[in-house]
């Protein structure tokens, strides 16, 4: 399987990287890790464990041997390490966020995504994202690794991730609603439902929600191709204030009902009693990997 959980994505610590990296071990642990991918690069997930304090091969190890949800790995790495400190996990953060490519892993990517030279792309979250759901379209979508999934799948592709367009919940909407037209869809989560899927499809770039929804139903584009074809909707208009006031409003959204942060903590098995955070984008996130890890399991 691809790991979709990207770069961009954190949890109550707030380290980027650290819950890709847990993934893709917790993948490989179970046998379900593509094999192109390794369980731990000699890049990103060594650096946020060494910047964190961990030694890597320890920490593989002790999910290989645990096999640990998420909130269990971050409260194991706080017993190893303590918290990170705030600037170095703003620096941290910043660095993944900024990071751009060297010209060779461009010319890479680009191949692989049969860009032309001059697409202009270069910022490393952008490409890499990219990337891993041009892999996951064309072989976890329409292959067999999934089928025993079917009506399991959790989509994790995040709120937070964003195309070359720069509009985060734009991919995750597109991924959620593949999953469904392949049957592959978790039960518990809608496809291009209300909230921020209608939000950012309509309210933000100004489309017909139900025009949207059929396109992706009926031409099943890849993500580049949906992309091209949301852009040729929008035409002329200038969307860029909109997407930008979305995209902070994302980040930093709160779960301000009382009922859906109860929900949230029930089905994580933990008691609503302040210890995790408020930010929506973490709640929302940990939900889907407690999810994702429970299906590992079974």
């Amino acid at each position: 399987m691809i790991p979709l959980v990207s770069s961009l994505c954190y949890g109550p610590l707030g380290m980027c990287q650290l819950p890709r990296t847990w993934w893709k071990v917790s993948l490989n642990a179970s046998g379900r890790l593509a094999d192109d991918y390794p369980e731990a690069t000699g890049g990103l997930d060594s650096m946020v464990l060494d910047r964190l304090g961990l030694d890597k091969a320890r920490a593989l190890s002790h999910i290989h041997e645990h096999r640990l949800d998420y909130l269990t790995f971050e409260a194991w790495v706080i017993e190893q390490v303590g918290a990170p400190a705030a600037d170095l996990r703003d620096e941290w953060n910043g660095f993944i966020a900024d990071r751009v490519h060297k010209q060779g892993k461009i010319d890479d990517i680009y191949g692989t995504l049969n860009f032309s030279r001059d697409a202009g792309i270069t910022s490393a979250v952008i490409l890499n994202q990219l990337e891993d759901w041009h892999f996951w379209y064309e072989r976890d979508l329409t292959g067999n690794e999934l089928d025993s999934w079917r009506g399991r799948v959790v989509p994790l592709v995040s709120t937070l991730d964003y195309g070359p367009l720069g509009v985060c919940q734009l991919p995750r909407t597109w991924h959620k609603v593949l999953l469904k037209a392949a049957g592959l869809l978790h039960a518990d989560y809608p496809g291009l439902g209300g909230g921020l899927d209608k939000r950012v499809v309509v309210d933000v770039l100004g489309l017909d929600r139900d025009e949207v929804n059929d396109h992706l139903n009926a031409a099943r584009p890849s993500y580049m191709r949906f992309e091209t074809w949301v852009r040729e909707r929008i035409g002329h208009r200038d969307v860029s204030g909109a997407i930008v006031e979305w995209n902070e409003f994302v980040r930093t959204r709160e779960h301000g009902s009382a009922e859906k942060r109860a929900d949230i903590h029930k089905n994580l098995g933990r008691p609503d009693d302040g210890s995790l955070p408020t930010s929506a984008t973490v709640l929302n996130q940990i939900e889907d990997w407690h999810f994702a890890h429970g299906a590992l399991q079974m």
